[in-house]
Protein backbone atom coordinates (compact mmCIF):
# COMPACT_ATOMS: atom_id res chain seq x y z
CA UNK A 1 0.00 0.00 0.00
CA UNK A 2 2.71 2.67 0.61
CA UNK A 3 4.05 1.41 -2.42
CA UNK A 4 1.18 2.51 -4.44
CA UNK A 5 0.62 5.54 -2.42
CA UNK A 6 3.91 6.77 -3.56
CA UNK A 7 3.03 6.30 -7.31
CA UNK A 8 -0.03 8.17 -6.99
CA UNK A 9 1.76 10.94 -4.95
CA UNK A 10 4.40 11.09 -7.67
CA UNK A 11 2.12 10.56 -10.70
CA UNK A 12 -0.91 13.17 -9.83
CA UNK A 13 1.52 16.00 -9.55
CA UNK A 14 3.31 15.16 -13.35
CA UNK A 15 -0.01 14.82 -14.69
CA UNK A 16 -1.07 18.05 -13.38
CA UNK A 17 2.02 19.96 -14.79
CA UNK A 18 1.81 18.36 -18.24
CA UNK A 19 -1.84 18.65 -18.67
CA UNK A 20 -2.03 22.09 -17.64
CA UNK A 21 0.58 23.09 -20.41
CA UNK A 22 -1.11 20.89 -22.97
CA UNK A 23 -4.74 23.06 -21.76
CA UNK A 24 -2.67 26.52 -21.87
CA UNK A 25 -1.81 25.09 -25.65
CA UNK A 26 -5.16 24.64 -26.81
CA UNK A 27 -6.57 27.41 -24.62
CA UNK A 28 -8.99 24.67 -22.57
CA UNK A 29 -8.91 27.25 -19.75
CA UNK A 30 -11.74 28.86 -17.70
CA UNK A 31 -12.26 32.74 -18.87
CA UNK A 32 -12.94 35.16 -15.83
CA UNK A 33 -16.45 36.73 -16.25
CA UNK A 34 -18.44 39.13 -13.97
CA UNK A 35 -19.85 35.67 -12.28
CA UNK A 36 -16.19 34.38 -11.48
CA UNK A 37 -13.63 35.09 -8.81
CA UNK A 38 -11.01 34.91 -10.69
CA UNK A 39 -9.14 37.12 -13.05
CA UNK A 40 -6.72 35.41 -15.23
CA UNK A 41 -7.75 32.28 -17.64
CA UNK A 42 -7.59 28.94 -15.57
CA UNK A 43 -7.15 25.92 -17.06
CA UNK A 44 -10.30 22.98 -16.93
CA UNK A 45 -8.25 19.77 -16.69
CA UNK A 46 -7.99 18.78 -13.22
CA UNK A 47 -10.62 16.63 -13.53
CA UNK A 48 -8.83 14.60 -16.05
CA UNK A 49 -5.63 14.59 -14.36
CA UNK A 50 -7.91 12.74 -11.29
CA UNK A 51 -9.44 10.58 -13.61
CA UNK A 52 -6.03 9.09 -15.02
CA UNK A 53 -4.79 9.09 -11.38
CA UNK A 54 -7.65 7.32 -10.15
CA UNK A 55 -7.47 5.04 -12.87
CA UNK A 56 -3.75 3.66 -12.55
CA UNK A 57 -4.59 3.59 -8.80
CA UNK A 58 -7.17 0.97 -9.46
CA UNK A 59 -4.92 -0.70 -11.85
CA UNK A 60 -2.44 -1.07 -8.99
CA UNK A 61 -4.73 -2.66 -6.74
CA UNK A 62 -6.33 -6.05 -6.73
CA UNK A 63 -9.07 -7.78 -4.48
CA UNK A 64 -11.67 -3.98 -5.58
CA UNK A 65 -14.07 -5.55 -6.59
CA UNK A 66 -16.49 -5.13 -9.58
CA UNK A 67 -18.15 -2.47 -8.11
CA UNK A 68 -15.46 -0.83 -8.04
CA UNK A 69 -14.71 -1.00 -11.80
CA UNK A 70 -17.85 -0.58 -13.16
CA UNK A 71 -17.97 2.88 -10.96
CA UNK A 72 -15.08 4.03 -12.45
CA UNK A 73 -15.89 3.34 -15.60
CA UNK A 74 -18.84 4.75 -15.61
CA UNK A 75 -17.61 7.52 -13.52
CA UNK A 76 -15.34 7.99 -17.02
CA UNK A 77 -18.37 8.71 -18.93
CA UNK A 78 -19.92 11.36 -16.58
CA UNK A 79 -16.23 12.77 -16.53
CA UNK A 80 -15.86 12.94 -20.74
CA UNK A 81 -19.41 14.86 -20.87
CA UNK A 82 -18.51 17.11 -18.69
CA UNK A 83 -15.11 18.14 -20.42
CA UNK A 84 -17.42 18.26 -23.42
CA UNK A 85 -19.43 20.65 -21.00
CA UNK A 86 -16.37 22.91 -20.21
CA UNK A 87 -15.75 22.95 -24.05
CA UNK A 88 -19.13 23.29 -25.11
CA UNK A 89 -21.51 24.52 -22.18
CA UNK A 90 -23.66 21.90 -22.97
CA UNK A 91 -27.29 21.97 -21.69
CA UNK A 92 -28.53 20.55 -18.47
CA UNK A 93 -30.70 18.22 -20.61
CA UNK A 94 -27.66 16.29 -22.13
CA UNK A 95 -25.76 16.02 -19.18
CA UNK A 96 -28.62 14.51 -16.83
CA UNK A 97 -29.09 12.33 -19.60
CA UNK A 98 -25.57 10.59 -19.29
CA UNK A 99 -25.67 10.65 -15.54
CA UNK A 100 -28.75 9.01 -15.28
CA UNK A 101 -27.95 6.52 -18.58
CA UNK A 102 -24.50 6.15 -16.22
CA UNK A 103 -26.21 5.12 -13.39
CA UNK A 104 -28.41 2.65 -14.77
CA UNK A 105 -25.11 0.89 -16.09
CA UNK A 106 -24.64 0.31 -12.56
CA UNK A 107 -27.36 -0.74 -11.38
CA UNK A 108 -27.62 -3.47 -14.07
CA UNK A 109 -24.53 -4.30 -13.52
CA UNK A 110 -24.08 -4.44 -10.12
CA UNK A 111 -27.25 -4.58 -8.55
CA UNK A 112 -26.05 -2.31 -6.32
CA UNK A 113 -29.15 0.49 -5.59
CA UNK A 114 -30.70 2.27 -2.80
CA UNK A 115 -32.97 -1.23 -1.87
CA UNK A 116 -34.22 0.63 1.68
CA UNK A 117 -34.55 3.98 3.82
CA UNK A 118 -34.20 1.95 7.08
CA UNK A 119 -36.18 2.75 9.88
CA UNK A 120 -36.55 6.40 8.11
CA UNK A 121 -39.62 7.92 8.95
CA UNK A 122 -41.22 5.85 12.47
CA UNK A 123 -39.61 3.23 14.39
CA UNK A 124 -42.25 0.91 13.14
CA UNK A 125 -41.90 1.12 9.65
CA UNK A 126 -38.62 -0.17 7.73
CA UNK A 127 -39.00 1.58 3.67
CA UNK A 128 -38.29 -1.23 1.71
CA UNK A 129 -38.22 0.40 -1.04
CA UNK A 130 -39.67 -1.80 -3.87
CA UNK A 131 -40.39 -0.71 -7.29
CA UNK A 132 -38.98 2.42 -6.14
CA UNK A 133 -35.75 1.42 -5.70
CA UNK A 134 -33.95 2.29 -8.89
CA UNK A 135 -35.76 5.35 -9.87
CA UNK A 136 -35.17 6.94 -6.01
CA UNK A 137 -31.55 5.47 -6.45
CA UNK A 138 -30.76 7.48 -10.04
CA UNK A 139 -32.82 10.58 -8.86
CA UNK A 140 -30.59 10.72 -5.22
CA UNK A 141 -27.04 10.14 -7.71
CA UNK A 142 -28.33 13.05 -9.97
CA UNK A 143 -28.90 15.04 -6.94
CA UNK A 144 -25.75 14.41 -5.49
CA UNK A 145 -23.38 14.92 -8.64
CA UNK A 146 -25.42 18.37 -9.39
CA UNK A 147 -24.84 20.03 -5.40
CA UNK A 148 -21.24 19.16 -5.60
CA UNK A 149 -20.89 20.81 -9.37
CA UNK A 150 -22.76 23.68 -8.15
CA UNK A 151 -20.60 23.83 -4.82
CA UNK A 152 -17.46 24.37 -7.33
CA UNK A 153 -17.28 28.11 -7.05
CA UNK A 154 -13.76 28.65 -4.49
CA UNK A 155 -10.61 26.98 -5.09
CA UNK A 156 -10.64 23.84 -3.36
CA UNK A 157 -14.34 23.69 -1.98
CA UNK A 158 -15.62 20.88 -4.56
CA UNK A 159 -12.83 18.68 -3.89
CA UNK A 160 -12.49 19.42 -0.18
CA UNK A 161 -16.74 18.56 -0.05
CA UNK A 162 -15.53 15.45 -1.64
CA UNK A 163 -12.85 14.77 0.22
CA UNK A 164 -14.09 15.17 3.92
CA UNK A 165 -17.18 12.48 3.54
CA UNK A 166 -15.34 9.81 1.23
CA UNK A 167 -12.28 10.29 3.89
CA UNK A 168 -14.69 9.11 6.82
CA UNK A 169 -16.46 6.42 4.45
CA UNK A 170 -12.84 4.72 3.97
CA UNK A 171 -12.39 4.78 7.30
CA UNK A 172 -15.42 3.02 8.03
CA UNK A 173 -14.76 0.40 5.77
CA UNK A 174 -10.84 0.39 6.45
CA UNK A 175 -9.02 -3.51 5.53
CA UNK A 176 -11.66 -3.83 2.24
CA UNK A 177 -10.22 -3.64 -1.17
CA UNK A 178 -12.61 -0.43 -1.83
CA UNK A 179 -11.19 1.78 1.10
CA UNK A 180 -7.37 0.73 -0.52
CA UNK A 181 -8.72 2.20 -3.69
CA UNK A 182 -10.27 5.47 -1.50
CA UNK A 183 -7.34 6.57 0.02
CA UNK A 184 -5.18 6.55 -2.99
CA UNK A 185 -8.17 8.71 -4.76
CA UNK A 186 -7.63 10.82 -1.86
CA UNK A 187 -3.93 11.18 -1.93
CA UNK A 188 -4.64 12.61 -5.44
CA UNK A 189 -7.45 15.11 -4.82
CA UNK A 190 -5.09 16.31 -2.01
CA UNK A 191 -2.80 17.33 -4.22
CA UNK A 192 -4.41 18.25 -7.01
CA UNK A 193 -6.17 21.18 -3.80
CA UNK A 194 -2.80 22.52 -3.33
CA UNK A 195 -1.88 22.78 -6.93
CA UNK A 196 -5.63 24.67 -7.24
CA UNK A 197 -4.54 26.83 -4.46
CA UNK A 198 -1.07 27.42 -5.65
CA UNK A 199 -0.56 30.63 -8.01
CA UNK A 200 2.82 29.29 -10.26
CA UNK A 201 0.76 26.04 -11.03
CA UNK A 202 -3.59 26.76 -10.70
CA UNK A 203 -5.86 25.02 -12.15
CA UNK A 204 -9.61 24.05 -11.55
CA UNK A 205 -11.57 20.72 -11.82
CA UNK A 206 -13.47 21.56 -14.52
CA UNK A 207 -17.16 20.17 -14.83
CA UNK A 208 -15.24 17.14 -15.84
CA UNK A 209 -13.55 16.68 -12.75
CA UNK A 210 -16.58 17.96 -10.32
CA UNK A 211 -19.22 15.70 -12.22
CA UNK A 212 -16.59 13.13 -11.61
CA UNK A 213 -15.90 13.46 -8.39
CA UNK A 214 -19.69 14.11 -7.31
CA UNK A 215 -20.42 10.60 -9.18
CA UNK A 216 -18.14 8.61 -7.15
CA UNK A 217 -19.42 10.09 -4.07
CA UNK A 218 -23.14 9.58 -4.95
CA UNK A 219 -22.48 5.70 -5.52
CA UNK A 220 -20.02 5.71 -2.56
CA UNK A 221 -22.55 6.68 -0.19
CA UNK A 222 -25.57 4.30 -1.77
CA UNK A 223 -22.83 1.43 -1.75
CA UNK A 224 -21.73 1.98 1.57
CA UNK A 225 -24.81 2.64 3.41
CA UNK A 226 -27.04 -0.61 1.75
CA UNK A 227 -26.46 -4.38 3.06
CA UNK A 228 -24.47 -6.25 2.78
CA UNK A 229 -21.41 -3.98 3.05
CA UNK A 230 -23.63 -0.99 5.25
CA UNK A 231 -21.04 0.91 7.22
CA UNK A 232 -23.58 3.65 7.44
CA UNK A 233 -27.32 3.91 7.74
CA UNK A 234 -29.20 5.48 5.13
CA UNK A 235 -30.08 9.00 7.34
CA UNK A 236 -26.37 9.14 7.89
CA UNK A 237 -25.20 9.27 3.74
CA UNK A 238 -27.82 12.32 4.58
CA UNK A 239 -25.36 13.65 7.12
CA UNK A 240 -22.18 13.13 5.28
CA UNK A 241 -23.80 15.65 1.94
CA UNK A 242 -25.77 17.50 4.14
CA UNK A 243 -24.35 21.21 3.45
CA UNK A 244 -23.74 20.80 -0.57
CA UNK A 245 -27.42 19.57 -0.26
CA UNK A 246 -28.28 22.61 1.64
CA UNK A 247 -26.69 25.11 -0.22
CA UNK A 248 -28.40 23.28 -3.24
CA UNK A 249 -32.07 23.29 -2.27
CA UNK A 250 -31.64 27.01 -1.04
CA UNK A 251 -30.44 28.05 -4.41
CA UNK A 252 -32.55 26.54 -6.67
CA UNK A 253 -35.45 27.81 -4.68
CA UNK A 254 -34.36 31.28 -4.42
CA UNK A 255 -34.05 31.08 -7.98
CA UNK A 256 -37.02 29.45 -9.05
CA UNK A 257 -38.95 32.48 -6.35
CA UNK A 258 -37.02 35.32 -8.51
CA UNK A 259 -38.72 33.54 -11.76
CA UNK A 260 -35.38 32.22 -13.07
CA UNK A 261 -33.96 29.22 -14.28
CA UNK A 262 -32.98 26.52 -10.96
CA UNK A 263 -29.75 26.13 -13.51
CA UNK A 264 -29.14 29.64 -14.13
CA UNK A 265 -25.84 30.20 -12.68
CA UNK A 266 -25.37 33.14 -10.08
CA UNK A 267 -23.95 34.36 -7.14
CA UNK A 268 -25.82 32.91 -4.23
CA UNK A 269 -24.51 29.87 -2.86
CA UNK A 270 -22.62 29.89 0.58
CA UNK A 271 -19.29 30.97 -0.28
CA UNK A 272 -21.15 34.01 -2.50
CA UNK A 273 -22.86 34.88 0.99
CA UNK A 274 -19.62 35.21 3.17
CA UNK A 275 -17.07 36.29 0.53
CA UNK A 276 -20.24 39.28 0.34
CA UNK A 277 -19.67 39.94 3.89
CA UNK A 278 -15.79 40.26 3.35
CA UNK A 279 -14.05 36.97 4.32
CA UNK A 280 -11.39 35.79 1.93
CA UNK A 281 -11.38 32.92 -0.18
CA UNK A 282 -9.37 31.00 2.18
CA UNK A 283 -11.42 32.14 5.21
CA UNK A 284 -14.64 31.29 3.56
CA UNK A 285 -13.25 27.91 2.56
CA UNK A 286 -12.15 27.22 6.16
CA UNK A 287 -15.75 28.11 7.49
CA UNK A 288 -17.55 26.29 5.03
CA UNK A 289 -15.02 22.55 5.44
CA UNK A 290 -15.43 23.12 9.04
CA UNK A 291 -19.42 23.28 9.00
CA UNK A 292 -19.39 20.46 6.61
CA UNK A 293 -16.85 18.49 9.52
CA UNK A 294 -19.01 18.93 12.06
CA UNK A 295 -21.75 17.72 10.40
CA UNK A 296 -20.56 14.39 9.46
CA UNK A 297 -18.60 14.13 13.29
CA UNK A 298 -21.86 15.17 14.47
CA UNK A 299 -24.42 12.03 12.18
CA UNK A 300 -21.00 9.55 12.53
CA UNK A 301 -19.82 9.99 16.26
CA UNK A 302 -23.10 11.49 18.32
CA UNK A 303 -26.24 10.68 17.19
CA UNK A 304 -25.42 7.52 15.48
CA UNK A 305 -27.16 5.20 18.39
CA UNK A 306 -30.58 7.59 17.87
CA UNK A 307 -33.28 5.72 16.52
CA UNK A 308 -33.23 6.56 12.82
CA UNK A 309 -36.72 8.68 12.47
CA UNK A 310 -35.15 10.88 14.90
CA UNK A 311 -31.68 11.39 12.93
CA UNK A 312 -33.81 12.16 9.88
CA UNK A 313 -36.35 15.01 11.31
CA UNK A 314 -33.66 16.43 12.85
CA UNK A 315 -32.08 16.57 9.55
CA UNK A 316 -34.60 17.93 7.92
CA UNK A 317 -35.11 20.82 10.85
CA UNK A 318 -31.18 21.49 10.00
CA UNK A 319 -32.37 22.52 6.25
CA UNK A 320 -35.66 24.61 7.65
CA UNK A 321 -33.28 26.73 10.15
CA UNK A 322 -30.41 27.01 7.24
CA UNK A 323 -33.03 28.39 4.65
CA UNK A 324 -34.85 30.58 7.29
CA UNK A 325 -31.22 32.00 8.50
CA UNK A 326 -29.68 32.56 4.81
CA UNK A 327 -32.99 33.89 3.60
CA UNK A 328 -32.81 36.75 6.68
CA UNK A 329 -29.72 37.57 6.10
CA UNK A 330 -29.29 38.07 1.91
CA UNK A 331 -32.14 40.32 2.34
CA UNK A 332 -29.20 42.61 3.80
CA UNK A 333 -27.20 42.08 1.13
CA UNK A 334 -27.71 43.87 -2.52
CA UNK A 335 -29.35 40.80 -5.20
CA UNK A 336 -25.97 39.49 -6.67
Amino acid sequence: MVENALIISLLTPLLIIGLRKLALKFNLVDQPNKRKIHQNPVPLVGGVALVISSGVALALLSGVGEFALYLYLSACVVACVGFLDDLFDLSAFIRFVVQIAASLFIVFMTKVQLFSFGYLLMPSWHMDLGLLAIPITVFGVVGVINALNMSDGIDGLAAMTFVLPVLMLAWLAYGSGLSDWLFLLLIAVVIFVLFNKSHLYKLFLGDNGSMFLGFLLAWLLVYFSQAPVEVIKPVTALYLVALPIYDTIFVMVRRFVRGVSPFMPDKTHLHHFFMSKGLSQNKTLALILSMHALMIVFAVFIINQWQEYIQFYLFVLFSIIYYLVLKKAWRKIPQP
